[in-house]
């Protein structure tokens, strides 16, 4: 009976021991999760939109030229070669391309071995801006020629040089040796045309310019022959006296009467 005792408490202890390392690995090898305590939910805060970066200022270009050269000619607005001498007697122009510039004025100003030629204006209205200006260097103007660039406030922005060589003499021509030109060989000249005969022209028309008379108008009733008399001589005057009395003549009766009743009925 106590051996049976005894054994029952080795038993009890040795399972009491295997339960406690079980125990203990099991809470070394699976950590408790602990509850959160039961709080009221927190009230919904409303989303607010992050506020959109502003970006960064560009800083303006600094004013300046970026591009300058003497040309021949100028084509789209552009340089059309580069030159750093030429002879005298031609024309050349001088391109610069402007940046940061808007709203200002640039002079170019044209010097021949320091004195000043030709100053020019431009005002610029964008960046880049590109600007020419050009010169005809007459032949007696060669030298060192330079243009400079400036600022409305005076400052200068850029200059170059360009050198003028005194234009070539064309060499002298000799004469050419006269050439003998062979006599010209007489014309023949064309047999004289046949005139033709001046056409006889009648002679002119003489016009009648003597007046004409018209026939003596004849009486309508022939006068009898029984009335036909002789016409009474014409009275002679008197010798004119001193007397200032003038004799009268007496009318006749047959000269008194008239001629109707002289006719025939």
């Amino acid at each position: 009976m106590p051996n049976t005792n005894l054994k029952i408490a080795s038993g009890l202890v040795l399972a009491w021991l295997v339960s406690s390392t079980a125990w203990a690995e099991t809470f070394q090898h699976s950590p408790i999760t602990p509850i959160p305590p039961q709080t009221a939910p927190l009230p919904a805060t409303p989303m607010v939109a992050a506020p959109t970066p502003m970006p960064a200022p560009v800083p303006a270009p600094m004013p300046q030229i970026t591009r300058a050269a003497f040309t021949s000619a100028i084509s789209g607005r552009e340089p059309v070669d580069q030159l750093t001498h030429i002879s005298a007697g031609q024309q050349v122009y001088y391109f610069t391309e402007l940046v940061g510039l808007q709203g200002h004025v640039i002079n170019h100003k044209w010097e021949r071995n320091g004195a000043f030629q030709l100053g020019l204006q431009f005002p610029v209205s964008g960046s880049p801006w590109r600007v020419n200006s050009s010169k005809s260097i007459s032949v007696n103007l060669p030298g060192i020629w330079t243009v400079t660039v400036q600022n409305d406030d005076g400052s200068i922005l850029r200059r170059d040089t360009l050198v003028v060589d005194p234009a070539m003499q064309a060499p002298t021509a000799m004469p050419a040796a006269p050439t003998v030109q062979p006599p010209p060989a007489p014309a023949i000249q064309p047999p004289p045309a046949i005139q033709p005969a001046p056409a006889v022209q009648p002679p002119p028309t003489v016009l009648q310019t003597t007046p004409v008379i018209p026939p003596p108008a004849q009486p309508l009733t022939p006068i009898p022959p029984e009335l036909q008399r002789e016409p009474a001589p014409r009275p002679t005057s008197p010798e004119p006296s001193d007397s200032s009395e003038t004799p009268t003549s007496t009318p006749s009766s047959a000269s008194s009467r008239p001629i109707w009743e002289t006719l025939p009925r």
